[in-house]
């Protein structure tokens, strides 16, 4: 319909210009005839490409050459612009949902792949979809890496993981113009009860380091009562035997078993606790058999 209207615009043009003489009518005429004809041209004849674009142009149907970014001439009826394409890194979330290791256990596992578009050409007729054939080939070679591998190793070499995948989807998909730059494995999840196996197993492994660390302290806490018992005389002994008794003092018990060694420095004693004793105040015994020490020791 444009074509149409532009076509009987061009004819009057030109009957008019047939049938009138006026110099500023020709000027006139020659002005919108070569506006209408700038129009014409950027319409139909030129392509507009941004910079993140790519245009497959066939001629006469076939293939001629790769178009963009900027603006492109495109004949009408000798070319055509067969497909475009986004050259931009972009990414696809792919999901393995069974995958085997090397061990033979079963895992599921989930990632992000960046891919970007160098060949526009091998992308679009190299393949049917390269969209469709790059997640069929991040599936297998997501597999392929898996089964290579153990168990602790996937967990403990992620990143090792993440390299093999890249190098072997990115060998694959090279001759399809395709480039992966980039794989993450977000997560790696195996079954309940592997699950559970391998956190009991860090638990009791866990337990057991700290045991190891718990025996390592009294062990020394020992050895240093040891030696600081090697150091103390019988009035030191005695001392921490009447401390030890004053605090028993303030409860509410009435028996009270004192060691055979106490009991022969209290026979030493019996003239400064007797009263303390006949009594039965604990506390007036007790301090009275520390001030009894005390004066031993100077």
């Amino acid at each position: 319909m444009i074509k149409e209207a532009v076509i009987i615009g061009l004819i009057i043009i030109g009957l008019v210009f047939l049938f009138m003489n006026s110099f500023v009518f020709q000027v006139i005429v020659y002005v919108i005839t070569a506006l209408v004809a700038f129009w014409v041209f950027m319409t139909f004849f030129v392509k507009k490409y941004d910079e993140t674009e790519r245009a497959i142009i066939f001629r006469l149907g076939k293939f001629h050459r790769i178009a963009g970014p900027g603006w492109s001439v495109v004949l009408p009826f000798f070319e055509k612009e067969f497909a475009t394409v986004d050259v931009r890194t972009k990414m696809m979330n792919v999901h393995v949902p069974i995958a085997f290791t090397k061990d033979d256990l079963r895992i599921e596992l989930s990632g992000t792949y960046f891919y970007q578009i160098k060949n526009p050409e091998r992308a679009i007729l190299g393949v049917e979809s390269y969209r469709r054939g790059l997640s069929n080939v991040l599936l297998s070679e997501t597999r392929n890496a898996i089964a290579s591998m153990h168990m602790r190793e996937l967990f403990a070499n992620m990143g090792e993981l993440n390299n093999i995948i890249r190098d072997s989807v990115r060998h694959a998909t090279w001759k399809w113009g395709v480039d992966v730059s980039m794989v993450q494995v977000k997560g790696i999840k195996p079954p309940v009860e592997i699950a559970d196996a391998m956190q009991a197993k860090e638990i009791a492994e866990q337990q057991l380091q700290a045991k190891k660390f718990q025996a390592e302290a009294r062990k020394v806490a020992i050895e240093a009562i040891g030696e600081a018992a090697e150091k103390l005389d019988d009035f030191s002994i005695m001392y921490l035997y009447l401390e030890a008794l004053k605090e028993l003092g303030k409860g509410q018990a009435t028996k009270m078993i004192f060691p055979m060694q106490f009991m022969k420095v209290l026979d030493n004693m019996k003239k400064d606790v007797g009263t303390a004793l006949a009594g039965l105040n604990v506390s007036n015994m007790v301090g009275a058999m520390k001030n009894k020490i005390l004066e031993a020791k100077k």
